[in-house]
């Protein structure tokens, strides 16, 4: 029997877990950040919403990254 290759399936684990990374960042710069330098909006329950959808979801994809990875072992 021939043994798959799981190069693919392993290159989309690790985007996988760097794009949480980022969502996460992202959220926790978009909360903590006092300066917007113009490109985020201004400091309310906008920017607040923004970065805790933000950080929600970059944990939610953390934890499907970690199944996938508890899976291939």
């Amino acid at each position: 029997m021939r043994r798959q290759n799981k190069g693919p399936a392993r290159l989309t684990l690790y985007v996988a877990v760097l794009a949480s990374l980022a969502y996460l960042g992202g959220g926790i710069a978009l909360i903590a950040s006092s300066q917007s330098f113009g490109v985020f909006p201004e400091p309310g329950l906008l920017r607040y919403s923004m970065g805790t959808l933000l950080f929600i979801y970059g944990s939610f994809r953390a934890y499907r990254a970690y199944q996938r990875f508890q899976e291939d072992d």
